[in-house]
């Protein structure tokens, strides 16, 4: 892992669902969720990971569960974003120094991070989170399944915030080997909702970017209740998501198997046409010089919507290629990936002013 004189660039993207962590070689996905401790509970007997039992400790002696424990034992969960934006620069941070925990291998270690939040974020809130996560912060954490506790002096240099979507489109056009920024539409179709960014000359348009709710979970939670109603058994939304990732089309049910393919594609259809008229709302925002080279597709929604997607910008008119759509290969970690080299671009420059 490249540390670049010992300052270690991070990429976070946090998602309505998950916070990407991309750092070097090792990359993370953490529920997007913290919650209160769970008196009497101990841990994940089956799986003592790090990752799947965080506990972190604020200066004020507060614990917070986080991620995955935060889901499966807190009463109380608190969502980091909800409906396209950040909901609580406070309640992220919290996460953000459990996080700089996990990743750190040394008692003391000066970072750069560049962090994505969803789109609907206003500045002040973004801003907000830059100051926060600048500076000096003790943290310590604990693996709640072994008792191991970890603590570790962390020192931020800079903590760039920016929309989320906005981390593909870096990284992907450094991989296209792009020297100059080019126009671009980037749909960033999360779990919980999708988040559309355009960028016209290097820069965020925020006229032309916007966050619509249909994303997956709509797709889920519809052949959940197609299935509860067809089988009297209750079936959770988010059991369907492995499934439906392999390309399934069946489920088995109490030993008998559903055909769910009529209701995939009638639910598919209608968050595709969702996304495909918002972006439409939005382009008619967009100056009139502008030329959209590429449409990057990306997050988990890309194996659901992906190929409708694309083959709606075709119809519409918005593409004359389909060479213009891009997908990452990584869909689900490319916001990450993309913050990690922004904040290397960052740590650069911190060391040329040295």
């Amino acid at each position: 892992m490249s540390q670049m004189h010992n300052i270690l660039p991070v990429g976070i993207d946090l998602g309505t669902s998950s916070i990407k962590i991309s750092v070097g070689e090792k990359k993370y996905r953490i529920p997007s969720l913290i919650g209160e401790p769970n008196p009497g509970f101990k841990g994940i007997v089956a799986d003592k990971s790090w990752i799947n039992n965080l506990v972190v400790t604020l200066d004020s002696g507060e614990e917070y569960y986080i991620g995955e424990l935060a889901r499966l034992q807190s009463m109380v969960k608190i969502p980091l974003a909800r409906e396209g934006k950040m909901k609580s620069a406070k309640d992220v941070m919290v996460a953000i120094k459990a996080s700089l925990g996990l990743i750190c291998e040394r008692s003391e270690q000066t970072f750069v991070i560049a962090t994505g939040v969803p789109v609907a974020t206003g500045r002040n809130e973004m801003e907000a989170l830059s100051k926060n996560i600048i500076g000096f912060h003790n943290v310590v954490i604990k693996n709640d399944a072994t008792g191991e506790v970890k603590k570790i002096r962390a020192k931020v240099l800079a903590a760039p915030v920016m929309p989320e979507p906005y981390g593909a489109w870096y990284h992907l056009l450094k991989m296209k080997g792009e020297e100059k920024a080019v126009d671009t539409v980037i749909i960033d179709i999360g779990y919980g909702s999708t988040d559309i960014l355009t960028v016209y000359n290097g820069n965020i348009m925020r006229p032309a970017s916007g966050s619509i709710t249909e994303a997956v979970d709509t797709l889920v939670t519809k052949v959940a209740q197609f299935l509860t109603d067809k089988t009297g058994k209750m079936v959770k939304p988010e059991a369907l998501i492995a499934t439906l990732e392999k390309g399934k089309t069946t489920v088995a049910i109490g030993g008998t198997l559903y055909d769910i393919k009529p209701q995939i594609d009638a639910t598919a259809s209608y968050v595709v046409l969702a996304i495909i008229d918002e972006v439409e709302r939005l382009m008619g925002n967009l100056p009139p010089d502008a030329v959209i080279r590429y449409f990057i597709i990306e997050g988990g929604g890309v194996y659901y919507f992906g190929e409708k997607i694309k083959e709606a910008l075709l119809d519409k008119g918005f593409i004359r290629s389909l060479d213009q759509v891009l997908i990452p290969e990584e869909p689900v970690l490319a916001n990450a990936m993309g913050f990690e080299l922004i904040a290397q671009y960052y740590a650069r420059k911190i060391l040329q002013r040295r």
